[in-house]
């Protein structure tokens, strides 16, 4: 009877933690209320379960020939075959894993760098010019082109993309997590430790807790734009070509005349996956800026 009590007791506080927690405009209040990001998270869990998938299973080799070329879509190759007879279900399958691993790796190489910069030049005020100049000349480049360029004296591989993409996509980070430490930095229990000789590291960690729901929200849009900016570099033909990402699929379709001949199934699904995927991204981060903001 005792121990019935306490696992009573211990229920109804597990189940009162839960409830305040659903209260608090955070990621996992979003979970139970936002509807956009229910949707995003589907389509990225979605996503990511396939990558996870095909690491350990493919029906076909996706680059080995195993069918008829050019074949429609049957129970047997569900999404048709290419003009060499390989498998487009198994290549899409595949291709997930490249696509989410430039995606995520780029944005941390971007977070990491734009928070750095970031927080120093919105905490340290002799910084702040020099590191925001600094930034003012990634702005300005060229992405795509610049891209394109590096690439044809380095062939990426996916983690040379990551570098490159993470690298030029910084200063959107650093320039949002320079305001808001700025902000931040203005209001008065910050005020109050820098008053009382608090170390500068402690205010810092400080100030990146109050931050880190935007950065993180930023990072995911950030993810998205390393979607598009491989799935670019692969339809050029300047991207990581061995690794079959769907920017890949497509280029391959482009140079085999796959329009021409009507072989839609060769560019379907590989565009569509890429734009339900970056779509779903930007569900994500806009729910979350929303809640950082106090609109949600």
């Amino acid at each position: 009877m005792k121990n019935l009590m306490i696992e009573n007791k211990i229920n109804g506080k597990i189940k009162a933690t839960l409830k305040s927690l659903r209260k608090e405009n955070g990621i996992l209040s979003l979970l139970f209320h936002d509807n956009y990001f229910k949707i995003g998270f589907i389509i990225l869990a979605f996503f990511a379960i396939l990558a996870l998938i095909s690491f350990f299973y493919l029906p076909y080799n996706p680059i080995a020939s195993t069918g008829p070329l050019w074949s429609p879509p049957s129970l047997s190759h569900p999404f048709g075959t290419s003009a060499s007879g390989q498998d487009l279900f198994s290549q899409w399958m595949y291709g997930s894993q490249p696509t989410l691993f430039v995606a995520f790796l780029s944005a941390a190489i971007a977070a990491l760098f734009g928070v750095v910069v970031g927080l120093s030049a919105g905490y340290f005020a002799r910084a702040d010019e020099p590191l925001m100049r600094f930034a003012d000349i990634f702005l300005i480049l060229p992405i795509l082109p610049l891209l394109i360029v590096i690439s044809t004296f380095v062939r990426p591989t996916n983690f040379t993309a990551s570098v490159i993409i993470g690298v030029l996509s910084w200063p959107w980070m650093a320039r949002t997590v320079r305001s808001t430490a700025l902000s931040i930095k203005q209001s008065p229990f910050i005020e109050v430790a820098i008053m009382s000789g608090t170390p500068n590291r402690y205010i810092i960690k400080d100030i990146f807790s109050h931050t880190l729901p935007l950065i993180i929200s930023i990072s995911i849009f950030s993810a998205t734009g390393g979607i598009l900016f491989l799935a670019y570099m692969d339809y050029l033909g300047v991207g990581p070509i061995t690794s079959y990402a769907w920017g890949t699929t497509l280029f391959y379709a482009q140079t085999s005349n796959a329009l021409y001949v009507g072989a839609w199934w060769w560019i379907v699904p590989s565009g569509l996956s890429i734009g339900i995927l970056a779509m779903g991204l930007s569900l994500m981060g806009y729910s979350l800026e929303n809640a950082y903001r106090g609109v949600t």
